[in-house]
């Protein structure tokens, strides 16, 4: 057991995800710690980024706090006090809900596996998309491509709208696809003005004690948003891998066998100042 794991062992831990770790607080709240541990192509790695699960949780922390107009979500800052405090800075206390079993995915620019798609069929998760578009060209409008929820050490699988509402209904679903929408508009411009562009990212949601649909997870992080660099003076754009793809393209380049590895230190260096970079602009 590490010495972080240690420090919350008195909580029962109630489930380990890729990243983070959750333990019941209390009958109506969590504590959700997140650690130094990365996953890429839904692998989650040994080998530790140091300080990686600070910066996320300041950053979280501070989109949750700035999209609290557009929808509520689940933090709970009661009770901070009572955390152990040489990892407080990477714990976030919040409310119990239940969590849908949907990604809620919105993608403002054409890269990655969109891009892949597109190239060969022109849809994305099933959508037509009008238009001829260039790798990373932003798209006329933002698209909304759902996927399920998956287990950890199990894929993320992509569907359509309409297995969405089998699975959360209706209502929610259109309710989920506007808030989704609102967010991703909200977050792509306040990022722009401060030099990032938010290509894509992915939202999780939950169903509080009240029948509420609350914002929880996490939002707007490299963990689970696709940034890249902006000048706003020459308005070119840095496409190189500026969050988490930057490791997906590493391991890509050295033929990874999806195994655990010994993440190289100078890796690592780069990949914990992209996560500083993101969040001392994104927060300047």
């Amino acid at each position: 057991m590490s010495s972080l794991e240690e420090s919350f062992a008195k909580y029962d831990l109630a489930f380990k995800g890729k990243i983070r770790n959750v333990y019941n607080f209390d009958s109506d709240r969590l504590l959700i710690v997140t650690t130094d541990r990365i996953s890429a192509f839904d692998f989650v790695f040994n080998d530790l980024i140091d300080n990686k699960g600070i910066l996320l949780t300041k950053m979280a922390k501070f989109w949750f706090t700035k999209t609290k107009h557009i929808i509520a979500n689940h933090i709970d800052n009661t009770d901070n006090q009572k955390l152990p405090t040489t990892f407080a800075d990477r714990c976030m206390l919040v409310k119990k809900t239940k969590v849908l079993p949907i990604e809620a995915i919105v993608r403002g620019h054409l890269d990655g596996s969109a891009w892949e798609s597109y190239n060969k069929t022109k849809k994305v998760n099933g959508l037509e998309i009008g238009g001829q578009y260039q790798k990373f060209d932003k798209l006329e409008s933002p698209i909304f491509t759902p996927s399920t929820k998956a287990e950890v050490g199990k894929k993320d699988m992509n569907i359509s709208v309409v297995e969405m509402k089998n699975l959360v209904g209706n209502d929610l679903t259109s309710k989920i696809i506007d808030i989704s929408f609102s967010l991703y508009k909200f977050a792509y411009e306040y990022a722009k003005e401060r030099g990032i562009i938010i290509a894509d990212t992915k939202f999780e949601f939950g169903i509080d004690k009240d029948d509420n649909l609350v914002l929880i997870d996490e939002i707007f992080t490299p963990d689970c948003s696709r940034f890249w660099l902006y000048d706003k003076k020459t308005q070119e754009i840095k496409y190189e891998s500026f969050d988490k793809q930057f490791f997906r393209n590493y391991l890509i380049n050295n033929n990874w066998d999806n195994n655990q590895i010994n993440i190289p230190d100078d890796i690592k260096r780069v990949l914990i100042s992209k996560y500083q970079l993101a969040y001392d602009l994104i927060t300047s």
